[in-house]
């Protein structure tokens, strides 16, 4: 029995120079619906708390209550952790951005 309330979304995701195309549902992960359109995007805990599947949002807006990798300051610049991000509209996001991310959180503490 298929869900019929769950909104879908376009999702356009830069990855390595490439835009990928596809949709997702609102109670799907933004991770989840890339896989399934066979979009390599990098991850590994799926759990919101490594940053392997930054992304930075371009356009739209998602929900990620799990993404304890993640500051909220930085969260509000657009970062998103795609494994525990789901979509409240259609986005635009760039993909592979992990070593910015990292940068943000704690590059400020190197010497």
């Amino acid at each position: 029995m298929s869900d019929t309330t769950s909104a879908v979304y376009a999702i356009t995701l830069e990855l390595d120079g490439q835009r990928h195309h596809f949709q997702c549902r609102d109670n799907q992960t933004v991770l989840s619906a890339a896989e399934e359109a066979e979009v390599p995007v990098p991850s590994s805990c799926c759990a919101g708390v490594c940053t392997t599947c930054a992304a930075r949002i371009q356009e739209g807006e998602v929900h990620q209550p799990d993404a304890m990798g993640v500051k909220e300051d930085l969260r509000n610049e657009g970062f998103a952790l795609l494994c525990v991000s789901f979509p409240r509209s259609d986005l635009m996001a760039v993909a592979g951005q992990e070593d910015a991310l990292y940068q943000a959180q704690f590059g400020q503490y190197q010497s």
